[in-house]
């Protein structure tokens, strides 16, 4: 498997949309993003230990923010995590969270690169 470069975790265009909204406001709210990503992880993977629900919740919160911040693949990955939730299947859930930590270090890293450095700036 080939690991996505910054074009590809990111929805450029999306960012793009989102500076023309906010300006300068969105560099808060990306750090705001970023600084809750960790928690938004750890919650799909504690609800895993719960139940399908609780799973499919955390996905869809994490699925939001991450599709917010144009982060394409991270809420892709989110967005199968709440569907397989909502189909009852665990053990899938379980499967795609072991790929979570991974997806969002990339789009961490996305939105930290010099390339975005023009669009944003986050810490």
């Amino acid at each position: 498997m080939t690991t996505p470069g910054p074009a590809d975790t990111l929805d450029t265009a999306a960012l793009n949309d989102l500076k023309d909204m906010l300006g300068d406001a969105l560099a808060e709210i990306a750090d705001s993003f970023l600084e809750g990503l960790d928690g938004e992880v750890m919650a799909i993977q504690q609800a895993l230990g719960a139940d399908k629900l609780a799973v499919r919740a955390a996905a869809h919160s994490l699925k939001g923010s991450a599709g917010n911040m144009g982060a394409r693949v991270l809420a892709a990955l989110a967005s199968s995590i709440e569907k397989a939730a909502a189909d009852g299947d665990m053990a899938r859930c379980t499967e795609l969270s072991v790929g979570l930590p991974e997806a969002a270090a990339q789009a961490r890293a996305a939105l930290r690169s010099p390339e975005r450095g023009a669009l944003i700036s986050v810490g």
